[in-house]
């Protein structure tokens, strides 16, 4: 009998969550210890192979260039993720990172221009998000989805999560030509890989709870700034708030950062 897809995703759980979750897959986190020395960025999101300068000449040349079907991952980590679909419950931290005011922006300035402000936000967030160890896992308009799994970038994720969302504040601040708000979470995400195209397209995406909360946060921020979930902050200092979001029965307590 033929598997479904879903028989299929349910039997690669286990390797999923080795994968992201805390210590990661031996094999990957060795890739990562070695990859990390080959300049430059971008990389691939699965094993971080670079795709520019002198590592991403090297490593073309070996077969890890980016994919043509989906360029955030090298070829053999395409056909991985291709041949092993699935997904696991991990927890991690997430961040979202959106404009202010862009619909009201779009409305009184050229097309041209309205492209031209979001590719500038996009490039800056996404510089910033990974240069502080974070993994882009979408582009909605005009915002940034990321994350910081555990397996790939150790137990102080939430640490990396929270100086991005500051980083990120200081860069899309009200004063700037594109103000921002960020939110950070920390909490149990579902990873796997999702299929469209009858196959023809395969990527990673997240759900759950975690994430829209995470949404929330972003949406509720002001320009130029950062609320972090009580969980995602920890200790940290600052003023806490409660909120109260749409569909959710609970307030949720954010800390400004």
């Amino acid at each position: 009998m033929t598997q479904t897809s879903l028989e299929r995703e349910n039997g690669n759980t286990e390797l999923w969550a080795t994968i992201f979750g805390p210590g990661g897959h031996p094999a990957l986190t060795k890739m990562h210890r070695l990859y990390r020395w080959l300049p430059a960025a971008p990389r691939c999101r699965l094993c971080h192979v670079p795709f520019a300068g002198i590592g991403g000449w090297i490593m073309g040349g070996l077969g890890k260039a980016p994919c043509k079907r989906n360029p955030y991952y090298c070829s053999a980590c395409d056909a991985f993720i291709d041949g092993q679909p699935g997904g696991a419950e991990v927890e991690m931290s997430v961040l979202y990172v959106d404009i202010r005011n862009s619909v009201k922006t779009a409305s009184v300035s050229p097309t041209s221009d309205v492209a031209r402000r979001i590719n500038t936000f996009l490039g800056i967030a996404t510089d910033i998000i990974t240069r502080h160890d974070g993994f882009i896992m979408a582009f909605y308009g005009d915002c940034v989805v990321a994350v910081w799994p555990p397996g790939f970038v150790g137990p102080d994720h939430a640490e990396k999560a929270i100086a991005a969302a500051r980083a990120l504040s200081r860069a899309f601040d009200a004063d700037s030509h594109i103000p921002a708000g960020t939110g950070v979470h920390v909490g149990p995400v579902y990873i796997c890989t999702v299929a469209a195209g009858e196959g023809t397209f395969r990527d990673i995406s997240i759900f759950g709870h975690s994430v829209n909360l995470t949404a929330r946060l972003a949406s509720a921020a002001l320009a130029g700034q950062a609320l972090a979930s009580v969980e995602a902050a920890g200790g940290l200092v600052g003023e806490a708030r409660s909120l109260t979001f749409k569909g959710m029965e609970n307030p949720v307590t954010a800390v400004t950062l």
